[in-house]
């Protein structure tokens, strides 16, 4: 989606640097996150452009500070006595990720400095909404949020937690080995997918607003209807579709030699969708939980 938008992947704007991409790390050897020799690497290993490499380690420095502030949520939203804090800190954070996540949008430069703001409050968000997942009860059970902090309710955060990276490692891997490019149609048809999924939400949104709630009740976690699941299938698939984007926009990005500031801008598109894959993952296995 950002590599259609962005005025910042013009190839005007970049300085003439050697292409890095991931066909690049997978010969020097790096893709798992350790540095090749000074002589396997390209003159622009020095340079101030933006690589596949720097967006790998930024991703992954997102991704630790998102899981540590998840994990401080998710311990004070499943405490006896703190989680009140927990739920205002969870919405607080969902907020604020909101707003971060637009200026990083419409001002790419900020990345640097909003793309970790933004995976803090993320973080917060992720923590206090796995933990209310985990406190719904079961069929035929009783909702206990103490009890579902250590089980997670029956492992539903934890496979979420395993699908989820599951799907992103095995995509990455896939489109690494070529196995997948995404062409003119695949991107037309997630960007639209995207779009109308989001217009519905919107819409569905509206609609519960003035009593409405039909609409918006195939995103009801509780709701194992065939309609509500085959919805959330279709969701996940997207999201997943959109991780497949990303990689695309960082490899092209580096081989038009993007400016360094846009590894931060690549980490945080790969973190929204990550959080958006997420959710939705958690969001389909409660509604398969409520169908038994």
């Amino acid at each position: 989606m950002f590599r259609t938008s962005n005025p910042a992947l013009s190839r005007m704007a970049y300085n003439a640097a050697p292409a890095q991409t991931w066909d690049d790390l997978e010969r020097q050897g790096r893709l798992g996150g350790v540095p090749a020799p000074a002589a396997a690497r390209g003159p622009a290993a020095n340079e101030k452009v933006m690589t596949v490499q720097g967006t790998v380690n930024k991703t992954f420095f997102l991704l630790t500070i998102c899981v540590a502030l998840a994990l401080v949520t998710w311990t004070l939203a499943t405490g006896q006595n703190s989680r009140g804090l927990g739920m205002a800190l969870t919405f607080g954070g969902a907020i604020v990720g909101l707003i971060l996540s637009l200026v990083a949008v419409f001002k790419p430069r900020t990345s640097p400095v909003v793309a970790p703001l933004y995976a803090a409050a993320e973080g917060l968000f992720l923590g206090g909404i796995s933990a209310w997942f985990a406190a719904s009860p079961a069929p035929g059970a009783a909702a206990d949020v103490s009890t579902s902090a250590t089980s997670f309710n029956g492992g539903l955060v934890f496979n979420a937690i395993l699908l989820t990276f599951g799907i992103a490692g095995a995509l990455c891997l896939a489109y690494t080995a070529r196995l997948i490019r995404p062409g003119p149609v695949f991107r037309n048809t997630v960007i639209v997918g995207t779009l109308g999924v989001c217009l519905y939400g919107l819409i569905a949104f509206v609609a519960s607003l003035f009593g409405a709630h039909s609409l918006a009740s195939v995103y009801d976690p509780s709701n194992g209807g065939l309609i509500s699941i085959g919805f959330s299938l279709l969701v996940v698939v997207l999201a997943s579709a959109n991780l497949v984007l990303d990689f695309d926009f960082i490899e092209s990005a580096a081989q038009a030699r993007a400016p360094r500031y846009m590894e931060w801008f690549g980490a945080f598109g790969l973190l929204v969708t990550l959080v958006w894959l997420y959710i939705e993952v958690l969001r389909l296995l409660a509604k398969l939980r409520s169908s038994e």
